[in-house]
């Protein structure tokens, strides 16, 4: 069936389906928008860290995937399961969306994800070449 599709679009008998700027929907007007993201790399691809927001757990990234989650505008603090790796302080405003980009880094018994806010327009550049974590993410 996708390849089907895929055919027609390419054929121009069914319009293309293009995703916004970000790779996501827009963000609501009163919230703003984090999209974490992991590039595929070979070492440490078994790995799945978990994410928090402000404490919470808000999913696990897997290699090669991204993901984006809505939060109130403001000051949050951005973690990983890695105890030993300072958490990320961001402030967006509302509307705005803000990248945050996962590396392992190795450690005793296994590696562990540190969060690094990227630039806008290198962040879109990798996450065109990644996968959605949950399905289709708009």
């Amino acid at each position: 069936m996708k390849r089907t599709i895929f055919f027609f679009v390419l054929a121009g008998l069914l319009p293309a389906v293009s995703l916004s700027q970000e790779g996501s929907a827009p963000p609501a007007k009163d919230k703003a928008t984090v999209v974490f993201f992991r590039e595929a790399h070979y070492a440490g691809s078994a790995l799945r860290p978990s994410v928090y927001v402000d404490g919470k757990e808000v999913d696990r990234l897997l290699n090669g995937r991204w993901f984006s989650v809505e939060i109130e505008p403001g000051k949050h603090e951005l973690g990983s399961s890695a105890k030993h790796e300072a958490h990320t302080l961001i402030q967006p405003a509302a509307g705005e969306t803000v990248y945050i980009q996962m590396v392992v880094v190795p450690g005793t018994w296994r590696g562990a994800g540190r969060l690094l806010q990227v630039d806008p327009d290198e962040a879109r550049e990798i996450i065109a070449k990644l996968k959605p974590l949950h399905g289709e993410e708009k």
